[in-house]
């Protein structure tokens, strides 16, 4: 007799593991030690400085698609070259 797929039964888990589960509470607690709301989100200042830094490349590199557009460059190559940057800087395909 071939066999039926396994019924889902109540609403899907939050957590894909215990340990995540854990992790969330304990990073609750700590939040409520620190006086941190749930709207809040702590960060080492490294990582807000990386991420004005590659916010700011973005912008340069923003603007020098418009001044290339601006100076005649062809849109094709502009774009090219804007999402070469972008994708260095984001780092998708690294």
């Amino acid at each position: 007799m071939p066999e039926r797929p396994p019924k889902s039964v109540g609403r899907k888990p939050r957590y894909c593991r215990r340990s995540c589960r854990q992790r969330a509470f304990e990073a609750r607690q700590r939040g409520d030690q620190l006086g941190v709301s749930a709207d809040e989100l702590v960060i080492a200042r490294n990582e807000l400085d990386d991420v004005n830094d590659r916010l700011f490349e973005v912008g340069v590199a923003v603007a020098d698609a418009q001044a290339q557009l601006a100076d005649g460059l062809a849109a094709s190559r502009v774009l090219d070259h804007l999402l070469e940057t972008i994708d260095h800087v984001v780092g998708i395909n690294s």
